[in-house]
Protein backbone atom coordinates (compact mmCIF):
# COMPACT_ATOMS: atom_id res chain seq x y z
CA UNK A 1 0.00 0.00 0.00
CA UNK A 2 3.13 2.56 0.00
CA UNK A 3 2.50 3.01 -3.73
CA UNK A 4 -1.19 4.21 -2.83
CA UNK A 5 -0.12 8.00 -1.60
CA UNK A 6 1.71 9.08 -4.51
CA UNK A 7 -1.04 9.11 -6.97
CA UNK A 8 0.18 12.00 -9.28
CA UNK A 9 3.94 12.31 -10.88
CA UNK A 10 5.70 15.43 -12.20
CA UNK A 11 5.24 15.03 -16.06
CA UNK A 12 8.40 16.90 -16.91
CA UNK A 13 10.90 15.03 -13.99
CA UNK A 14 8.38 11.95 -13.90
CA UNK A 15 9.14 12.28 -10.12
CA UNK A 16 5.72 11.24 -7.69
CA UNK A 17 4.24 14.08 -6.26
CA UNK A 18 3.25 13.99 -2.61
CA UNK A 19 2.94 17.33 -1.56
CA UNK A 20 1.61 20.35 -3.35
CA UNK A 21 1.66 20.53 -7.01
CA UNK A 22 0.44 22.60 -9.86
CA UNK A 23 -1.81 21.73 -12.24
CA UNK A 24 -1.86 23.51 -15.96
CA UNK A 25 -5.61 25.17 -16.53
CA UNK A 26 -5.14 24.57 -20.24
CA UNK A 27 -3.57 21.20 -20.68
CA UNK A 28 -5.22 18.47 -19.57
CA UNK A 29 -3.63 15.94 -17.24
CA UNK A 30 -0.45 17.57 -16.71
CA UNK A 31 0.96 18.31 -13.54
CA UNK A 32 4.10 19.71 -12.27
CA UNK A 33 5.88 19.70 -9.13
CA UNK A 34 7.32 22.73 -7.32
CA UNK A 35 10.90 22.54 -8.65
CA UNK A 36 9.93 21.90 -12.30
CA UNK A 37 7.33 24.71 -12.40
CA UNK A 38 9.71 27.68 -10.53
CA UNK A 39 12.27 26.93 -13.47
CA UNK A 40 9.70 27.72 -15.94
CA UNK A 41 9.52 23.82 -17.38
CA UNK A 42 8.15 23.56 -20.82
CA UNK A 43 7.00 20.62 -22.68
CA UNK A 44 4.93 19.18 -25.85
CA UNK A 45 2.01 21.79 -25.79
CA UNK A 46 2.67 23.09 -22.41
CA UNK A 47 3.80 26.62 -22.27
CA UNK A 48 5.26 28.32 -19.13
CA UNK A 49 2.79 31.20 -19.77
CA UNK A 50 -0.70 28.91 -19.39
CA UNK A 51 -2.62 29.39 -16.48
CA UNK A 52 -2.01 27.03 -13.33
CA UNK A 53 -3.44 26.16 -9.89
CA UNK A 54 -1.79 25.06 -6.93
CA UNK A 55 -3.47 21.28 -5.71
CA UNK A 56 -2.55 20.51 -2.18
CA UNK A 57 -2.41 16.54 -2.54
CA UNK A 58 -3.72 15.20 0.52
CA UNK A 59 -2.31 17.12 3.01
CA UNK A 60 -5.91 18.51 3.95
CA UNK A 61 -8.71 17.37 5.90
CA UNK A 62 -11.86 16.34 3.99
CA UNK A 63 -14.19 15.79 7.38
CA UNK A 64 -14.50 18.86 9.47
CA UNK A 65 -13.64 18.83 12.99
CA UNK A 66 -12.93 17.16 15.29
CA UNK A 67 -11.97 14.80 12.55
CA UNK A 68 -7.95 15.13 12.47
CA UNK A 69 -8.23 12.99 9.08
CA UNK A 70 -6.19 14.10 6.12
CA UNK A 71 -6.76 13.23 2.74
CA UNK A 72 -4.08 10.99 2.14
CA UNK A 73 -5.22 8.52 5.29
CA UNK A 74 -8.70 8.43 3.68
CA UNK A 75 -7.14 7.46 0.47
CA UNK A 76 -5.69 4.61 2.20
CA UNK A 77 -8.60 3.85 4.45
CA UNK A 78 -10.42 3.02 1.01
CA UNK A 79 -7.99 1.38 -0.77
CA UNK A 80 -7.25 -0.67 2.17
CA UNK A 81 -10.96 -1.75 2.51
CA UNK A 82 -11.45 -2.03 -1.08
CA UNK A 83 -8.43 -4.65 -1.04
CA UNK A 84 -8.88 -6.25 2.19
CA UNK A 85 -12.78 -6.25 2.59
CA UNK A 86 -15.26 -4.51 4.93
CA UNK A 87 -14.67 -6.11 8.46
CA UNK A 88 -11.26 -6.63 8.56
CA UNK A 89 -10.09 -4.27 10.34
CA UNK A 90 -6.32 -5.55 11.26
CA UNK A 91 -5.17 -5.83 7.78
CA UNK A 92 -6.52 -2.56 7.05
CA UNK A 93 -5.20 -0.86 10.40
CA UNK A 94 -1.48 -2.37 8.97
CA UNK A 95 -2.11 -0.24 6.47
CA UNK A 96 -2.18 3.34 8.80
CA UNK A 97 0.53 2.89 11.53
CA UNK A 98 -0.73 5.92 13.36
CA UNK A 99 -4.03 4.76 13.81
CA UNK A 100 -5.35 1.90 15.93
CA UNK A 101 -7.78 -0.73 14.90
CA UNK A 102 -10.26 1.30 16.91
CA UNK A 103 -9.66 4.63 15.42
CA UNK A 104 -9.97 2.97 12.38
CA UNK A 105 -13.61 1.15 12.48
CA UNK A 106 -15.07 3.87 14.72
CA UNK A 107 -14.31 6.69 11.52
CA UNK A 108 -15.61 4.48 9.09
CA UNK A 109 -18.75 3.61 10.61
CA UNK A 110 -19.35 7.24 11.98
CA UNK A 111 -18.27 9.16 8.84
CA UNK A 112 -19.09 6.69 5.76
CA UNK A 113 -21.78 4.60 7.12
CA UNK A 114 -23.39 6.73 9.30
CA UNK A 115 -22.99 9.87 8.13
CA UNK A 116 -23.96 12.02 5.01
CA UNK A 117 -22.28 9.65 2.19
CA UNK A 118 -24.08 6.63 3.65
CA UNK A 119 -27.40 8.69 4.25
CA UNK A 120 -26.76 9.98 0.23
CA UNK A 121 -25.96 6.21 -0.99
CA UNK A 122 -28.79 4.07 1.13
CA UNK A 123 -31.76 6.68 0.53
CA UNK A 124 -34.43 5.49 3.12
CA UNK A 125 -36.99 6.78 1.03
CA UNK A 126 -37.62 5.57 -1.97
CA UNK A 127 -37.53 7.28 -5.12
CA UNK A 128 -40.05 7.66 -8.35
CA UNK A 129 -38.38 9.47 -10.40
CA UNK A 130 -38.30 8.48 -13.79
CA UNK A 131 -34.65 8.13 -15.07
CA UNK A 132 -33.66 8.70 -18.40
CA UNK A 133 -31.77 5.37 -19.52
CA UNK A 134 -31.39 6.63 -23.58
CA UNK A 135 -27.50 7.41 -24.82
CA UNK A 136 -26.32 10.84 -25.74
CA UNK A 137 -26.62 11.81 -29.20
CA UNK A 138 -23.01 12.01 -29.87
CA UNK A 139 -22.28 9.47 -32.45
CA UNK A 140 -20.18 10.49 -35.57
CA UNK A 141 -22.80 11.91 -38.01
CA UNK A 142 -24.59 13.36 -35.13
CA UNK A 143 -25.38 17.52 -35.24
CA UNK A 144 -22.96 17.75 -31.95
CA UNK A 145 -20.38 16.29 -34.18
CA UNK A 146 -20.89 19.16 -36.99
CA UNK A 147 -17.56 21.99 -36.64
CA UNK A 148 -18.70 25.43 -38.16
CA UNK A 149 -15.42 26.47 -40.11
CA UNK A 150 -15.76 30.47 -40.75
CA UNK A 151 -14.41 31.59 -44.23
CA UNK A 152 -12.72 34.50 -42.82
CA UNK A 153 -13.36 38.42 -43.98
CA UNK A 154 -13.58 36.83 -47.58
CA UNK A 155 -16.28 37.72 -49.53
CA UNK A 156 -18.75 35.49 -51.69
CA UNK A 157 -17.25 36.97 -54.68
CA UNK A 158 -13.37 36.42 -53.53
CA UNK A 159 -14.53 32.97 -52.44
CA UNK A 160 -15.74 31.95 -55.99
CA UNK A 161 -12.72 33.69 -57.37
CA UNK A 162 -10.55 31.49 -55.55
CA UNK A 163 -12.48 28.53 -55.97
CA UNK A 164 -13.31 27.71 -51.90
CA UNK A 165 -16.00 26.26 -50.73
CA UNK A 166 -15.82 27.17 -46.84
CA UNK A 167 -18.76 24.49 -45.59
CA UNK A 168 -16.50 21.59 -47.10
CA UNK A 169 -13.51 23.51 -46.06
CA UNK A 170 -12.08 22.56 -49.72
CA UNK A 171 -10.92 24.13 -53.14
CA UNK A 172 -11.76 23.46 -56.50
CA UNK A 173 -7.80 22.64 -57.24
CA UNK A 174 -5.91 21.76 -54.15
CA UNK A 175 -2.50 21.78 -53.50
CA UNK A 176 -0.95 18.65 -55.04
CA UNK A 177 -4.23 18.01 -57.04
CA UNK A 178 -3.04 14.84 -58.47
CA UNK A 179 -2.21 12.94 -55.46
CA UNK A 180 -5.13 11.03 -55.97
CA UNK A 181 -4.13 9.24 -59.25
CA UNK A 182 -2.07 7.12 -56.70
CA UNK A 183 -4.95 5.06 -55.39
CA UNK A 184 -7.67 5.74 -58.00
CA UNK A 185 -7.06 2.86 -60.19
CA UNK A 186 -5.68 0.80 -57.22
CA UNK A 187 -7.99 -2.48 -55.83
CA UNK A 188 -6.81 -5.69 -54.24
CA UNK A 189 -7.89 -8.79 -55.45
CA UNK A 190 -7.96 -12.38 -53.43
CA UNK A 191 -5.51 -14.26 -55.99
CA UNK A 192 -2.49 -11.21 -55.35
CA UNK A 193 0.62 -12.67 -53.45
CA UNK A 194 1.81 -10.46 -50.71
CA UNK A 195 4.32 -8.42 -52.58
CA UNK A 196 1.56 -7.11 -54.76
CA UNK A 197 -0.43 -6.47 -51.90
CA UNK A 198 2.71 -4.70 -49.84
CA UNK A 199 3.39 -2.72 -52.94
CA UNK A 200 -0.05 -1.03 -53.34
CA UNK A 201 -0.22 -0.69 -49.24
CA UNK A 202 2.95 1.40 -50.04
CA UNK A 203 1.03 3.29 -52.43
CA UNK A 204 -1.76 4.30 -50.04
CA UNK A 205 1.25 5.32 -47.44
CA UNK A 206 2.39 7.67 -50.54
CA UNK A 207 -1.42 9.26 -51.21
CA UNK A 208 -1.59 9.61 -46.62
CA UNK A 209 1.55 11.34 -46.47
CA UNK A 210 0.72 13.68 -49.75
CA UNK A 211 -3.00 14.25 -48.06
CA UNK A 212 -1.42 15.15 -44.80
CA UNK A 213 0.79 17.83 -46.10
CA UNK A 214 -1.94 19.14 -48.22
CA UNK A 215 -4.02 19.77 -44.93
CA UNK A 216 -0.68 20.85 -43.05
CA UNK A 217 -0.90 23.80 -45.36
CA UNK A 218 -4.00 24.35 -45.41
CA UNK A 219 -4.02 24.73 -41.92
CA UNK A 220 -1.21 26.85 -41.64
CA UNK A 221 -2.93 29.08 -44.60
CA UNK A 222 -5.92 29.21 -42.00
CA UNK A 223 -3.88 29.97 -38.99
CA UNK A 224 -2.55 33.05 -40.73
CA UNK A 225 -4.59 33.96 -42.80
CA UNK A 226 -3.05 34.21 -45.61
CA UNK A 227 -6.12 34.30 -48.43
CA UNK A 228 -7.38 37.36 -46.32
CA UNK A 229 -3.90 39.11 -46.78
CA UNK A 230 -3.88 38.41 -50.22
CA UNK A 231 -7.26 39.56 -51.36
CA UNK A 232 -6.76 42.83 -48.84
CA UNK A 233 -3.52 43.48 -51.11
CA UNK A 234 -6.30 43.19 -54.39
CA UNK A 235 -8.43 45.49 -52.71
CA UNK A 236 -6.06 47.92 -51.49
CA UNK A 237 -4.79 48.31 -55.31
CA UNK A 238 -8.59 48.47 -56.60
CA UNK A 239 -12.13 50.02 -55.08
CA UNK A 240 -12.77 48.91 -51.98
CA UNK A 241 -15.48 46.29 -51.23
CA UNK A 242 -18.77 47.19 -50.09
CA UNK A 243 -19.73 45.76 -46.60
CA UNK A 244 -15.99 44.92 -45.81
CA UNK A 245 -13.16 47.19 -44.18
CA UNK A 246 -9.55 46.90 -45.38
CA UNK A 247 -7.15 45.56 -42.89
CA UNK A 248 -4.97 48.27 -41.95
CA UNK A 249 -1.65 47.26 -40.40
CA UNK A 250 0.83 49.23 -38.29
CA UNK A 251 3.78 50.56 -40.90
CA UNK A 252 6.88 48.49 -38.84
CA UNK A 253 9.92 49.88 -39.79
CA UNK A 254 13.05 48.36 -42.38
CA UNK A 255 14.76 46.80 -39.58
CA UNK A 256 11.87 44.71 -38.41
CA UNK A 257 10.67 43.97 -41.68
CA UNK A 258 13.91 42.74 -42.88
CA UNK A 259 14.05 40.74 -39.61
CA UNK A 260 10.36 39.19 -40.33
CA UNK A 261 11.34 38.36 -43.29
CA UNK A 262 14.57 36.24 -42.37
CA UNK A 263 12.35 34.67 -39.66
CA UNK A 264 9.71 33.76 -42.39
CA UNK A 265 11.06 30.60 -43.41
CA UNK A 266 9.86 29.58 -39.29
CA UNK A 267 6.02 30.01 -39.65
CA UNK A 268 5.68 26.35 -41.02
CA UNK A 269 6.99 25.11 -37.10
CA UNK A 270 5.02 27.39 -35.37
CA UNK A 271 1.09 28.83 -34.91
CA UNK A 272 0.86 32.39 -35.59
CA UNK A 273 0.50 33.38 -31.77
CA UNK A 274 3.69 31.83 -30.92
CA UNK A 275 5.31 33.63 -33.96
CA UNK A 276 3.82 36.87 -32.87
CA UNK A 277 5.40 36.13 -29.43
CA UNK A 278 8.81 35.28 -30.92
CA UNK A 279 9.05 39.12 -32.92
CA UNK A 280 7.67 40.24 -29.37
CA UNK A 281 10.24 38.69 -27.40
CA UNK A 282 12.82 40.20 -29.92
CA UNK A 283 11.41 43.58 -29.76
CA UNK A 284 11.51 43.48 -25.68
CA UNK A 285 15.06 41.63 -26.25
CA UNK A 286 16.01 44.54 -28.16
CA UNK A 287 14.62 47.06 -25.77
CA UNK A 288 16.42 45.71 -22.87
CA UNK A 289 19.71 45.73 -24.54
CA UNK A 290 19.40 49.56 -25.64
CA UNK A 291 18.19 49.95 -21.47
CA UNK A 292 21.56 48.34 -20.81
CA UNK A 293 23.85 50.93 -23.10
CA UNK A 294 22.35 53.75 -21.55
CA UNK A 295 22.60 52.56 -17.92
CA UNK A 296 26.38 51.71 -18.71
CA UNK A 297 26.71 55.05 -20.28
CA UNK A 298 25.40 56.68 -17.21
CA UNK A 299 27.96 54.59 -14.59
CA UNK A 300 30.44 55.71 -16.62
CA UNK A 301 29.36 59.30 -16.14
CA UNK A 302 29.49 58.23 -12.37
CA UNK A 303 25.76 58.44 -12.10
CA UNK A 304 24.70 55.64 -9.50
CA UNK A 305 20.71 56.93 -9.21
CA UNK A 306 18.05 56.87 -11.94
CA UNK A 307 16.67 60.35 -10.56
CA UNK A 308 19.65 62.17 -11.49
CA UNK A 309 18.84 60.07 -15.38
CA UNK A 310 16.56 62.71 -16.57
CA UNK A 311 19.16 65.94 -15.49
CA UNK A 312 22.24 64.35 -16.98
CA UNK A 313 20.29 63.90 -20.49
CA UNK A 314 19.20 67.46 -20.17
CA UNK A 315 22.46 68.16 -19.67
CA UNK A 316 23.80 66.48 -22.60
CA UNK A 317 21.11 67.66 -25.08
CA UNK A 318 21.71 71.51 -24.07
CA UNK A 319 26.05 70.50 -24.61
CA UNK A 320 25.31 69.44 -27.91
CA UNK A 321 22.85 71.93 -28.62
CA UNK A 322 25.52 74.93 -27.54
CA UNK A 323 27.99 73.10 -29.60
CA UNK A 324 26.04 72.79 -32.65
CA UNK A 325 24.80 76.19 -32.31
CA UNK A 326 28.32 77.72 -31.94
CA UNK A 327 29.74 75.85 -35.42
CA UNK A 328 26.95 77.54 -37.57
CA UNK A 329 28.13 81.27 -35.87
CA UNK A 330 31.73 80.24 -37.17
CA UNK A 331 30.58 79.16 -40.61
CA UNK A 332 27.86 82.42 -40.80
CA UNK A 333 30.71 84.75 -39.17
CA UNK A 334 34.38 83.54 -40.57
CA UNK A 335 36.29 82.99 -43.49
CA UNK A 336 37.07 80.30 -44.68
CA UNK A 337 40.97 80.27 -43.60
CA UNK A 338 39.63 81.38 -40.19
CA UNK A 339 36.74 78.39 -40.22
CA UNK A 340 39.39 75.89 -40.65
CA UNK A 341 41.44 76.95 -38.19
CA UNK A 342 38.20 77.12 -35.59
CA UNK A 343 36.90 73.97 -36.73
CA UNK A 344 40.61 72.41 -35.60
CA UNK A 345 40.32 73.70 -32.24
CA UNK A 346 36.99 72.84 -32.05
CA UNK A 347 38.51 70.05 -32.73
CA UNK A 348 40.72 69.51 -29.75
CA UNK A 349 43.91 70.04 -32.54
CA UNK A 350 45.96 72.72 -32.01
CA UNK A 351 46.84 74.53 -35.57
CA UNK A 352 50.61 74.85 -36.57
CA UNK A 353 52.09 77.18 -39.24
CA UNK A 354 54.08 74.97 -41.30
CA UNK A 355 57.69 76.09 -41.75
CA UNK A 356 58.81 77.06 -44.94
CA UNK A 357 62.38 75.32 -45.45
CA UNK A 358 64.81 77.69 -46.83
CA UNK A 359 67.03 76.10 -49.97
CA UNK A 360 71.01 77.18 -49.85
CA UNK A 361 71.77 80.04 -52.09
CA UNK A 362 73.64 78.76 -55.02
CA UNK A 363 76.62 81.49 -55.85
CA UNK A 364 77.15 82.59 -59.46
CA UNK A 365 80.24 81.40 -61.27
CA UNK A 366 82.49 84.09 -62.94
CA UNK A 367 82.87 83.81 -66.67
Amino acid sequence: MSGVIAKYHCNYCQEDITGVRVKCAECPDFDLCLQCFSCGAEMGAHKNRHGYQLIDCGNFPIFQAPCNWKAKEELVLLEAIEQYGFGNWEDVSQCLPSRSVEEVQEHYNTLYIMGNIGKATWSVEPSFLVKDHTSPDSGPLSPSAKTNISAGDLTAAEQQELGYMPCRDDYEREFDNEAESLISQLSVGPEEDELEVALKLAQVDMYSRRLRERLRRKALARDYRLLEQFCGQGRAKGAATPGTTPSRKRPCPDEDREQQDKMRVFCQFQSSTDHEQLFENLEREKELKARIKDLMRYRRNGITKLDECAEFDLARHRREKRKENKKKSFALNAGPRQLRSQKALLNGVKKTRRKRKRRPYAKRTRR
